[in-house]
């Protein structure tokens, strides 16, 4: 008959990685245990032991960062002569390809596959130590994450790393990992958790829908276009009323092309068109933005924007105010302009306040 792994007693420690039954330890939280028998252990010993952890911890990673590369690379050189820095080394080699599998570790590993059952238990009734690696592996992988993407995870990014803790957690321990509400905690913990410390060290991380807004109103949000409203600006662009300036409605290609022109231009000057959206419903009415231009030969910023008139019929009482009010923003936050760039406006709309803008703007240009 197939053995079941054994569910362990105690505390785990996090020098040694082993349980401890029945001992009282010093600390509080899984990071801080530490037996009785690590206590006693020179400080090197145990400082060379929790470099073991972080080599491991590193290397089991979803994706290894060049933080985690330059980790091992320094721990293989700096501490060669001890246990860390072989450990460190060998993991470097198996990760490039360097090491001819050990015979003797195959026969065992089919040997280990015989011998265990896989267990499956809900998160919140995990072991010590299982459950302390499985909060590190998390905290790592969405610390990384939000290293290489700059924003917090969610939807199905989120999913991604929760699945991959899931079955790193399950190929390790031979554990069928079940998430619970106090894994869900657990989520929502670290990534609070994780935003409050890069807060402390001096940067703002929001979520990725966050992270595009750039200003908004009462009414209106005013964010970065991204290659997901291309349905929705082609449903706007691809009208000959709408995109008359032009002489013709856009095809797909055409909006593809767009995009990538406001995404380039976010990443030089800072700005471009914007997609406006009504926050009442949530539907993308149109686009407005700042670019730089060349005017009579003067350098200049010009305010320009595209508005559906479908929508704008389908909300008569404040088309208008949709246009000033995403026209001040703009203007008025001083959004990626100098106190000396002149403005200037155009629109692509047969609004009748298009004069009254435009004098709004002359205004402006000469205060």
């Amino acid at each position: 008959m197939v053995a079941k792994k054994k569910k362990q007693q105690g505390h785990y420690c996090r020098i040694c990685s082993e349980y401890k039954a029945n001992e009282q330890f010093s600390g509080k939280g899984h990071s801080r245990h530490i037996c009785k028998e690590c206590r006693s252990l020179p400080d090197d010993v145990k400082a060379d032991m929790v470099r073991c952890n972080e080599v491991e911890r590193a290397v089991f990673k979803c994706l290894m960062s060049r933080q985690d590369w330059e980790l091992l690379e320094k721990y293989a050189k700096k501490y060669k002569d001890k246990e860390s820095g072989q450990f460190a080394q060998d993991m470097l080699d198996m990760k490039r390809g360097n090491q001819t599998p050990d015979e003797d570790m195959e026969e065992d590993d089919v040997l280990i596959e015989g011998i265990y059952e896989e267990e499956t238990i809900p998160f919140a009734e995990l072991e010590d130590d299982i459950r302390y690696q499985l909060e590190e592996l998390l905290a790592d992988n969405i610390n990384e994450f939000m290293i290489h993407k700059n924003y917090i995870p969610e939807g199905k990014e989120l999913k991604d790393i929760n699945e991959w803790v899931m079955k790193e957690t399950r190929d390790t321990f031979f554990i069928k990992v079940i998430p619970d509400a106090a894994y869900d905690s657990l989520v929502e913990e670290t990534i609070n958790r994780l935003v409050k410390e890069w807060k402390e060290d001096g940067f703002e991380i929001k979520t990725y829908s966050a992270s595009l807004v750039v200003m908004e109103t009462e009414r209106l949000l005013i964010r970065r276009i991204t290659r997901k409203d291309m349905d929705a600006l082609l449903a706007i662009m691809g009208k000959p009323e709408v995109m008359y300036a032009w002489e013709h409605g856009f095809t797909k290609k055409d909006v593809r092309k767009w995009i990538n022109r406001q995404l380039i231009r976010y990443r030089k000057d800072g700005f471009g068109y914007f997609a406006v959206i009504l926050k009442e419903s949530g539907a993308l009415i149109g686009q407005a933005g700042l670019m730089n231009s060349t005017l009579n030969g003067n350098e200049t910023v010009e305010l320009g924007y595209i508005l559906d008139q479908e929508k704008q019929r389908s909300h008569p009482q404040h088309n208008m105010g949709i246009v000033n009010a995403t026209y001040r923003t703009l203007v008025y936050s001083g959004f990626a302009v100098s106190h000396e760039s002149a403005l200037s406006l155009y629109s692509y709309s047969k609004a009748p306040c298009t004069r009254r803008l435009c004098a709004q703007s002359v205004c402006l240009r000469t205060m």
